[in-house]
């Protein structure tokens, strides 16, 4: 008779504590079981869903959070407050601001990126929502007459800004004479990450919201309310509203681009570093966005898993960009699978559930706790516009 020696879980640390890290350590613990010790290892101790906070100020959506610790004790692994600074890939550590080093096997980086704003001139989305409720405050009231809301260049993810013009227009339902709402952006068509057949339909609510759109503009943005879009006359108007800019988060030890982004392949694998994975907004990949981070980090998952034998095939990733486009006032689902298809216009959601907080392993878990309570379908102010479309290639802008 013989027998084998049972094989000691591999460490796997995961690091962040955003959507992509919270996927990776939940389809880690789904994929590979008891063949991984799981460590989160994140600087704050609570989960926020960001996603949902873009409609608060327009009095929609909630911003619940979740336990680090309790979710990874629920997962039977560890939770490490600290802020990650550097990797020693030769010795499988990682160094942390306080000294502190956490051994490796494994490692998956999910630390984002780092917003900055893109103009000095303008009010940057994500710096506070106090100034988003007096934009509307001030547009009631007559303080100000008009507003620009701008996608500065090399924006990757717009969507945040459509929602708050719409809104905006929205929340103005009665507008004073002479109220003039503007949407700057380099797309050559609206939201045309999502396809010509989502472009039509958001083209369509920004005209129909009363919303002049300046397209295919790399704007400057200027004291005194002066939107240089390149054209004569320059836009000027009382208040601007930018998306920022993103940077990487350039850590020792880790390969990155001059903006800071980490290269990596399909499934993750950081170049040259053995055992190193890197998911989300920190790589260079082109589109950053919380969908297409949990696929990510489900792809790393997955190959994780798959090196150690507890998957037979190793699947490819399948990146499938979905948004909600809160606007105020009516839902629509719309799809489009490759490049060819002009994408299609329903009323059912093309995922579930369907929320603004994306992750396959994620999405289920913050609905199975009640987390997630954005509406299916448009109750009174209370709609979106949910889209789908798999990421062949980047969107031309």
């Amino acid at each position: 008779m013989s027998s084998e020696a049972p094989v000691p879980p591999i460490r796997v640390v995961v690091v962040g504590g955003g959507v992509a890290a919270l996927e990776a350590v939940l389809a880690l613990r789904a994929f590979a079981a008891d063949a991984v010790d799981l460590t989160l290892v994140a600087p704050e101790p609570v989960f926020e869903l960001r996603a949902l906070q873009t409609a608060a100020p327009f009095g929609r959506g909630s911003a619940d959070g979740i336990a680090l610790r309790e979710l990874l004790a629920e997962l039977d692994g560890t939770f490490v407050r600290a802020a990650v600074v550097a990797v020693d890939a030769d010795r499988r550590r990682v160094r942390c601001a306080d000294g502190l080093e956490i051994p490796y096997d494994t490692l998956v980086l999910a630390l984002g990126a780092t917003a900055v704003p893109a103009f000095c001139a303008a009010t940057t989305l994500g710096a506070g929502r106090r100034p988003l409720g007096e934009l509307v405050a001030d547009l009631h009231s007559g303080r100000a007459r008009s507003a620009a809301f701008v996608v500065p260049r090399g924006a990757t993810w717009p969507l945040p800004l459509y929602e708050l013009a719409l809104m905006t227009a929205e929340a103005l339902t009665v507008r004073r004479p002479g109220t003039q709402l503007h949407l700057v952006t380099p797309e050559l068509q609206p939201l045309s990450v999502f396809g010509p057949q989502g472009s039509v339909v958001v083209a369509e609510l920004l005209r129909d919201a009363g919303i002049t759109v300046h397209r295919g503009v790399a704007a400057e943005v200027r004291a005194g309310g002066i939107v240089d879009t390149g054209f004569d006359p320059v836009l000027r108007v009382d208040r601007v509203l930018a998306l920022p800019a993103l940077e990487g988060p350039r850590l020792d030890g880790v390969p990155a681009t001059a903006q800071g982004f980490v290269p990596v392949s399909d499934h993750g694998v950081v170049d040259g570093l053995d055992g190193v994975y890197a998911v989300g907004d920190m790589t260079d990949r082109p589109v950053k966005q919380g969908g297409l981070a949990c696929q990510q980090a489900e792809a790393a998952a997955a190959h994780i898993a798959w090196e150690l034998g507890r998957l037979d095939v190793l699947p490819p990733l399948r990146q499938v960009l979905r948004g909600r486009l809160l606007t105020g006032r009516r839902d629509r689902f719309l799809e489009r699978q490759g490049p060819r298809d002009v994408g299609s216009v329903g009323a059912e959601p093309l995922w579930w559930p369907p929320s603004k907080v994306a992750g396959r392993h994620l999405a289920p878990y913050l609905e199975g706790r009640g987390l997630v309570r954005l509406p299916l379908q448009a109750g009174p102010g209370a709609p979106g516009l949910d889209l789908e479309i798999p990421v062949l290639a980047p969107a031309p802008t």
